[in-house]
């Protein structure tokens, strides 16, 4: 019998059947609920086929890897996919390049991106009409059937979540669904639909929104009410993961009024959790969740946008239920109907702001205006966090003795504690970590300290107000030659560069292990390694030069950690002839320093001169002259005149992570 036959059978038969359901069901005992798998949370919403130009799509993939996401939510429009009842689906997009659904989901799983499937919307022949479900429900069955048939039997696509938002006016009400009941039907159809194309499918429900302010209507419904009604109705048995969309008004540990009480994120689950214990225990997908940063009312700056992420997928991570958080979206939003090329743009509209990375035409990865500091944020959460599990809540805001501190650690083969404090700029947290050492890194990734705990304790001054920071307690060695001296190894590019280029002697010990880090104004991932004189930095679009490894700035990030900028240091307007001049900067190169520069590599590796030589008086009192450059500084001790130590390289890298016992 041809499948949508048997859903145009089902369909008549639903009435009846939820005349049954309608019957108040036996309460479900209170249950407890059971800690999610939480192995691979890290989601973003792409909708890619839609969103995205065939010839885009490889680009779009590539910054999808660069983050490290793990899940995506792919939307299938069936009003772009099928034309009339009974009619041949359109597979691979329109003559404007758009809702190629087979390149999109190959080129996801190709980059080994796990996809959730996301089916919705009533058909093309019903749009603009005030749709009779009767009339298409059988088609739906059959749309569902062959779109999981294609890509989930035997594909890459296992997880499909049945509509969106079907308790908002314009997804549910205006698609046709003019009751819950209707929707209680359209799931039921496509559970059948879906498991009989794959029976290994698993239904997600609808993401149902959250709504704030407005009183529930029988066009809007707050989710609860509407996940109430589900569970009066027994549906609940058709799905088997439960999906809401959280989006919130007010920071995640904000506490909004929501019409009958205040609630926090963690509040918000809680409640969801209650509800669960009631009806059935899921698996609980945010598959819609996110912040705007834009000018609006509404709207977040855009570090804000950032921070408010990682703290809001901390949190997710840290409830038992939630399993998977879907961040919208990942990149900024366009007007519908606008030309692809000339995407429209709005300071002031909030849906043109909610993503990772800005609008533009062409997506270029390498623009050094894409990246949006939530890019940063996501990209540095998934490299820090990705693979390890909650360990424990250390401090929630209101207990652990630090108001408004929050503080989660996670461990697995690596340990790492996430801690922010969202009302105050100066709480000092005591850890007593048991460690060696601590990488301290801000929530775009920049590296700001290493701490050496002192007799296993340390303690974190949380400086930035409602900034996210990762502590990563003695960050294990990832191969390659290992130095007892630091715990710290050195391999590939950077082994071959240190070795070849004066070792230990010249740039001292691995004071980490290689990380990313933003490149200042773009934000690419840059792969640096912080040695006692150095920071090496590697640039693969310049792999087999002898400018693949470089050395990062820091003279001038020294002289900047004493509020010096070097650009207004005095300057001078020529030098004798046993010196060199450099116009660029405004200094000179003389003896005894100028022979060291050239034996050390000269501009490309040291860099030009940012002041002139000065006297300085090291902490023991010795005197001595220093001069600094972009990269390094000398230092000439009169004392060891005739030795090779007379000119030595000063231990920068030292000198801007390194602290003792605190910071």
């Amino acid at each position: 019998m041809h499948m949508s036959l048997v859903y145009r059978l089902r369909a008549l038969l639903l009435p009846l059947l939820l005349a049954a359901l309608l019957l108040p069901p036996a309460p479900a005992q209170a249950q407890s609920l059971p800690w999610r798998d939480k192995s691979s949370p890290f989601g973003v919403v792409t909708a890619v086929a839609n969103r995205v130009h065939r010839d885009e799509i490889g680009a779009y993939v590539q910054l999808l890897r660069e983050a490290n996401v793990q899940w995506v939510r792919e939307e299938f429009f069936w009003h772009e996919m099928q034309f009339a009842p009974g009619g041949p689906y359109r597979w691979s997009g329109n003559e404007a390049g758009l809702y190629d659904y087979d390149r999109a989901v190959g080129a996801l799983s190709g980059a080994n991106i796990q996809i959730l499937g996301l089916l919705d919307y009533n058909p093309a022949w019903t749009k603009g009409t005030a749709p009779n479900l009767d009339e298409w429900l059988g088609d739906w069955g059959d749309f569902v059937y062959q779109t999981v048939a294609r890509y989930g039997r035997g594909g890459p696509i296992k997880h499909w979540e049945m509509w969106n938002e079907p308790n908002l006016q314009q997804f549910g009400y205006e698609s046709g669904l003019y009751r819950i009941e209707d929707y209680v039907r359209i799931l039921d159809v496509a559970r059948t639909a879906a498991k009989a194309a794959d029976p290994d499918a698993t239904i997600v429900l609808a993401g149902l929104a959250s709504i704030w302010s407005e009183p529930p209507s029988p066009y809007n419904y707050d989710y609860f009410q509407y996940l109430e009604r589900l569970g009066e109705l027994g549906a609940w048995p058709l799905f088997d993961v439960l999906a809401v969309h959280p989006y919130r008004p007010d920071a995640p540990e904000g506490l909004p009024w929501r019409r009958d009480e205040g609630q926090t994120f963690p509040n918000e689950m809680e409640r969801l959790d209650r509800m669960m214990q009631q009806y059935g225990a899921k698996p609980v997908w945010l598959t819609e969740l996110g912040f705007p940063s834009s000018g609006w009312n509404v709207g977040v700056g855009l570090d804000q946008q950032a921070q408010f992420l990682v703290r809001t997928y901390v949190l997710a991570m840290a409830h038992p239920s939630v399993e998977k958080v879907f961040w919208y979206d990942f990149r900024n939003d366009t007007a519908p109907g606008v030309p692809y090329d000339r995407p429209a743009y709005n300071a002031n509209e909030p849906e043109f702001h909610y993503g990772l990375i800005r609008r533009a035409f062409p997506l270029d990865p390498n623009s050094a205006s894409l990246r949006k500091p939530a890019f940063l944020a996501y990209r540095t959460m998934t490299e820090m966090l990705g693979g390890l599990q909650v360990r424990e809540m250390r401090a929630n805001g209101f207990r652990g003795g630090m108001p408004a501190t929050w503080w989660v650690r996670f461990g697995g083969d690596r340990r790492v504690d996430v801690l922010w404090n969202t009302d105050r700029s100066d709480q000092v947290v005591e850890i007593d970590c048991g460690c060696r050492e601590a990488l301290v890194r801000r929530w775009n990734g920049q590296v700001r300290y290493v701490i050496y705990a002192v007799g296993g304790k340390l303690s974190l001054r949380l400086d930035e107000q409602g900034s996210p920071v990762y502590l990563e307690f003695d960050p294990p060695a990832r191969g390659g030659r290992v130095f007892r001296e630091t715990g710290h190894a050195l391999d590939g590019a950077f082994r071959s560069f240190w070795e070849n280029n004066g070792g230990l002697q010249r740039f001292g010990y691995p004071l980490t292990e290689q990380v990313i880090e933003p490149e200042p104004g773009t934000g690419r991932a840059r792969v640096v390694q912080y040695f006692e004189r150095a920071r090496f930095e590697y640039f693969p679009e310049l792999a087999g030069t002898p400018f693949a490894v470089q050395l990062g700035h820091l003279g001038t990030a020294v002289l900047r950690r004493f509020e010096i900028d070097w650009t207004t240091l005095p300057k001078v307007g020529g030098a004798p002839p046993e010196c060199q001049f450099f116009a660029e900067s405004g200094h000179s190169l003389c003896p005894p320093f100028r022979a060291r520069w050239e034996e050390l590599g000269g501009l490309p590796l040291v860099g030009l001169p940012v002041s002139e030589p000065f006297a300085f008086t090291t902490e023991s009192g010795k005197q001595i002259t220093v001069q600094y450059f972009e990269r390094a500084r000398f230092e000439f001790h009169p004392d060891q005149v005739g030795t090779p130590f007379e000119v030595q390289y000063g231990l920068l890298g030292r000198e801007v992570i390194t602290r003792w016992g605190g910071a």
